[in-house]
């Protein structure tokens, strides 16, 4: 071998060693910088700060406003209670009066979910920002017309549930959670007409697994959210100076 090319071997051997033991070893580098906190790098502006605090206050104030009275203290529970029955009455009250059917035809009944409502309506004064926690959702009132056969579902549902369905307008049986006598407006069902449901948009939606509500005849959105409709019944009443109450009436039972 020519003395030049041993000498290029020696060479490059030692420098591939090298660089091998650097790559497996790592490579260590040192880095140097300075924190610098973000809210250090804002300055306070004193109008902004105060149309904020104002806006803070004002809605503090309407928050805090007493809109109504209750007679008595309201929780859910099942298969009926007091705050399930107030609720779903009050929005298919409310749902009637803003419901104008092409048809002629008006709403028969309301059905709403469990979890739907957050929290209990206190005996004594009840504040608009209560009833943002019993109702915190933005759900809107939806009419949906159902088939027979959907709304026969309705029935099976609500006696297969192991909570009570907030229910309006409507007097349902359970035995061996299935539905029997069941009765609309003070009649009993007709397997062969079409009903109309009061909803929201949530269930409308199949949630809480009402997938009975996903194909119905005909779907109409009221403009009006369920929170806002509990607020004006209140309102009405505190204006007439009435106590908001409610009561059980059975209209989910259970047979021996």
């Amino acid at each position: 071998m020519p003395r030049f090319i041993k000498l290029l071997v020696v060479c490059i051997l030692p420098l591939t060693f090298l660089l091998s033991s650097c790559h497996q070893a790592g490579y260590q580098k040192t880095v140097e910088g300075s924190l610098v906190r973000v809210d250090s790098l804002v300055t306070e502006d004193p109008v902004m700060d105060s149309l904020i605090a104002t806006y803070r206050v004002s809605l503090e104030q309407e928050m805090n406003e007493v809109i109504a009275y209750s007679a008595q203290l309201m929780r859910k529970g099942t298969p009926e209670d007091l705050l399930n029955n107030f609720i779903a009455d009050l929005v298919l009250e409310k749902g009637k009066a803003v419901y104008e059917p092409a048809d002629g035809q008006p709403i028969d009944f309301c059905v709403l979910n469990y979890g739907g409502l957050r929290t209990s309506i206190p005996e004594g004064p009840v504040t608009r920002a209560r009833i943002y926690e019993v109702m915190p959702f933005e759900n809107e009132m939806v009419v949906l017309t159902l088939s027979p056969g959907n709304t026969r579902e309705v029935f099976e549902y609500i006696a297969s549930r192991s909570t009570g369905t907030p229910i309006a307008g409507l007097r349902v049986g359970i035995t061996n959670r299935r539905p029997v006598d069941i009765r609309i407006g003070g009649e009993p069902f007709d397997p062969e007409r079409n009903y109309k449901v009061l909803t929201s948009d949530y269930l409308a939606s199949a949630g809480d697994n009402m997938s009975f509500f996903m194909e119905p005849v005909n779907s109409e959105v009221l403009g009006m959210r369920i929170r806002d409709a509990i607020i004006l019944h209140l309102q009405e009443h505190q204006a007439r100076q009435e106590m908001i109450s409610s009561g059980l009436d059975g209209r989910i039972y259970y047979l021996d």
